[in-house]
């Protein structure tokens, strides 16, 4: 006789031999489409002791304020408000550090291969500051470093156990994101026909940091809107934020977040189901309608010049971005173990071009990895991309797991993850932001993503049926039968 094998039914890792036999009648209707088991019997998933330890609990939630914090952008913003310093950092990273280290997270985002990757970047950067131009100015940039950005890697990988709190994290990211689209829509100016921060923020004051950032927060909102385990009050109250931050990454008239728009938009006709890429299509029609209608002119003819149009400030900026590009690569040539000093590369051009008798351009690279390779060396370059690529690499295989096998919610959120870090890879390219948080939080991510959701995938032994899905969500398969 015949044996059935279906995937949503067998979720087992460990056991791949596993079958579940059925009758000649009963493989014939579970193998029709949109047809799956009764759920007779249910699989309790085991409870980690961590999981229910309240000082874990404490320690995961104070990461989600840390991280919430930081998305937002807080302590600019409540600076910019109340005039004075409210030290908001210092109440919540503390006790998520403390407790990732007590609690034995450290050790769990230790055990993977994307955490120790990054951690060999980190040591390239630290090996590169006794080789610096300016050695005072790279120890602080380290010691930033290890104060702000690196333990996001810890909090976010280690603290979070299983799915529900990946939920949580998602939220954080995406309520972080809100409060920074509401901060442009109070603070946001157009200078030389381009919106800005400048007056509330530093950190993402300028237009194509800007533009960068709500690239990186848009697709932790498309999740939340995706979550139907939220009202639809609440989900389709998201999309008026949604399409105003869209405003703004097209007012800030940034070419690059422009490109990451598109990169974007075809990712998602690429991996996305059906609905999913009829989505992405009016919203890029309605993107394409917009821009001259809505725009003004001089940040409708920057992004124009992306495309063959005459704009003098644009041709400026790409001037000035082609020569850095050019210098930070010869200096990663003429430096490639150690670079020349981390953070540095603004100074040594510009001394530089001062001792040759030319006028210094005294900009940074605009580039985040000749960024890393020139001021940190090629080691540094070569584990910066290898952790990037491996935590792509693993939600990605994740994604393609759960999509096959029905697990809607596991697979809205690695794609809205791969969604975020395919267009924020995009708008670093002009960028220079290889240092912030973002890598530590979204590697961090990752990692517990990926632990969660195979963990959530391989303890289920019964699904729900199978239903049509919406949105961005797994497809449904089909039972099939596997002969003896």
């Amino acid at each position: 006789m015949g044996r059935l094998l279906n995937p949503n039914l067998l979720q087992d890792r460990g056991n791949r031999a596993a079958k579940v036999q059925r009758t000649p009648s009963e493989a014939a209707v579970l193998a029709r489409p949109g047809w799956s088991a009764p759920a007779a019997k249910q699989v309790a998933r085991p409870v980690d002791s961590a999981e229910v330890d309240p000082f874990r609990k404490f320690a995961f939630r104070a990461g989600l304020a840390l991280l919430f914090v930081r998305v937002a952008v807080l302590p600019e913003l409540l600076l910019s408000l109340l005039h004075t310093n409210t030290y908001i950092l210092y109440l919540v990273g503390p006790p998520a550090m403390i407790g990732a280290v007590l609690t034995g997270g450290v050790g769990r985002t230790l055990r993977h291969r994307a955490a120790w990757l990054w951690l060999g970047f980190v040591f390239c950067m630290m090996v590169s500051v006794p080789f610096s131009s300016w050695m005072g100015d790279s120890v602080g940039n380290f010691k930033g470093y290890l104060e702000y950005s690196l333990p996001l890697l810890f909090t976010v990988g280690g603290l979070a156990l299983n799915f529900d709190e990946v939920r949580s994290t998602f939220y954080a990211i995406g309520g972080g994101g809100l409060i920074v689209i509401g901060a442009a829509r109070l603070f946001a100016t157009v200078d030389d026909g381009r919106v800005d921060m400048a007056s509330a923020t530093g950190t993402i004051g300028n237009s194509n940091d800007l533009a960068s950032h709500l690239i990186f927060v848009l697709p932790f909102l498309l999740f939340i809107a995706m979550d139907r385990r939220r009202a639809a009050v609440i989900r389709y109250g998201l999309i008026g934020p949604a399409a105003y931050a869209l405003w703004v990454i097209l007012g800030t008239a940034s070419r690059g977040a422009l490109i990451a728009l598109g990169v974007s938009f075809l990712f998602v006709l690429l991996w996305a189901s059906a609905r999913g890429r009829l989505v992405a299509l009016v919203i890029a029609l309605a993107l394409a309608v917009s821009i001259p209608l809505f725009l003004g002119g001089n940040a409708a003819d920057r992004l124009g010049s992306l495309f063959g149009g005459k704009h003098e400030e644009a041709e400026e900026s790409e001037d000035v971005r082609r020569y850095v590009l050019k210098e930070s690569l010869i200096y990663t040539l003429q430096h490639p173990m150690f670079g020349v000093g981390l953070g540095q590369f603004s100074n040594f051009e510009g001394a530089e071009s001062v001792a040759a008798g030319k006028v210094g351009s005294w900009h940074v690279t605009h580039n985040s990895f000749t960024q890393v390779s020139s001021e940190c060396g090629m080691p540094a370059l070569i584990f910066f991309v290898l952790a990037i690529g491996s935590a792509l690499f693993s939600v990605n295989r994740v994604y393609r797991q759960a999509r096959r096998e029905g697990y809607r919610d596991i697979a809205n959120a690695s794609f809205c993850y791969l969604l975020s870090m395919v267009g924020f890879l995009v708008t670093i390219t002009f960028l220079a932001n290889a240092y912030r948080f973002y890598f530590p939080a979204m590697i961090g991510l990752a990692i517990a993503l990926c632990v969660s959701a195979e963990r959530e995938m391989s303890m289920k032994r019964v699904q729900e049926p199978v239903k049509i899905p919406t949105g961005f969500g797994p497809v449904p398969g089909r039972a099939r039968l596997v002969q003896p």
